[in-house]
């Protein structure tokens, strides 16, 4: 009987959704949605009469002793969570994860700057040129490599110069440099061609010239224009691939700096909570104009004539770790 009843067909119940003049008043609320809109507000009811029937029964005058170590702010109280501090060696020991964390993260990124500088180094245009225009590095990209190593601070700079000293003036119209001097090799072929004249008729190689350049292959000029326009497809992927190893190189360079400082941070903190005077001799450097000559004449009288305390700012290019000097002791 169960199975005849649920084989029959029955009719979907669908509800009624909002009609379209009536669109712009939003979702159509059904039962269901008015029942939880009901339980929301009655619930708030609730909590209104009840915070007002505390507080027309409060007793003004009631005291515990517990009151004394409890404070307001505002006119609010405010809880103690119940932290208490770690004891100096627990902190020590903290720090001591957190620095040995960047010096390893340190050390992962320093062999990623490796395998990048490896593939710089098997570029073959990698080296600056000496003309500016012919040079396809930019400044920061020569900068970039300084700074890993990879060229020299004086390839910029250009070639120095060798001065020879001479007996006279005449000497010196007649020097030669050792660039411009004549190879040994060029000299014995030049020999080698002026050789002595036996009456033989040598053939007019300008004659063959002239005939092989007036009757060209057209074939040999097609296969030259896409041979040319592969070679320039290449070397376009190839600086693309440069300069994209150049950036890459550049934001590793920075993200290591800021890790070492980071690294020698943490030990600095370590150091410090241990025992031992120690002197401060320098400290990160403010970025920014400090001069508060354009502040306001009633806000410093109202300050009874002190500055006002900013925080000092710190720049990623200017920051510079802090140094310490400790006293030495003798140890017993």
């Amino acid at each position: 009987m169960t199975s005849l009843r649920n084989s029959i067909h029955r009719r979907n119940h669908k509800e009624r959704s909002q009609l379209a003049h009536r669109a712009k008043l939003g979702f159509l609320e059904k039962h269901k949605d008015y029942v939880k809109r009901a339980k929301d507000y009655h619930s708030k009811q609730d909590r209104l009469t009840r915070l007002k029937q505390k507080a027309a029964e409060r007793n003004k005058d009631e005291f515990y002793f517990s009151m004394t170590r409890e404070r307001t702010k505002g006119g609010i109280h405010v809880k103690d969570r119940g932290n208490t501090a770690l004891p100096t060696d627990v902190v020590k020991v903290l720090k001591t994860q957190d620095e040995n964390y960047i010096r390893t993260m340190r050390v992962a990124g320093l062999k990623k700057i490796d395998k990048i500088k490896a593939q710089l180094t098997a570029l073959a245009d990698l080296v600056p040129a000496e003309d500016s225009e012919e040079n396809s590095l930019n400044p920061e990209e020569l900068e970039t490599l300084e700074q890993a190593g990879l060229i020299s601070s004086q390839s910029k700079k250009g070639s120095k110069r060798h001065i020879i000293f001479v007996d006279d003036d005449q000497a010196a119209r007649n020097y030669v440099g050792p660039s411009h001097a004549p190879r040994p090799d060029a000299m014995n072929v030049e020999a080698q061609d002026q050789s002595v004249d036996l009456g033989w008729i040598r053939p007019n190689e300008k004659r063959r010239s002239k005939k092989r350049q007036s009757a060209p292959d057209h074939d040999d000029t097609e296969d030259a224009e896409g041979h040319s326009d592969i070679a320039e497809e290449i070397e376009g992927s190839a600086q693309q691939h440069r300069q994209r190893l150049l950036k890459e190189l550049s934001a590793r360079l920075v993200r290591d700096k800021q890790m070492r400082y980071a690294e020698r941070e943490f030990e600095m903190q370590r150091l410090m909570m241990g025992k031992g005077a120690r002197k401060k001799i320098s400290a990160p450097e403010r970025v920014g104009d400090d001069d508060n000559s354009d502040e306001d004449e009633d806000a410093l009288d109202a300050r009874g004539g002190r500055s006002r305390k900013t925080s000092a700012t710190k720049s990623d290019e200017t920051y510079k770790p802090r140094v310490y000097k400790w006293r030495i002791e003798r140890k017993r």
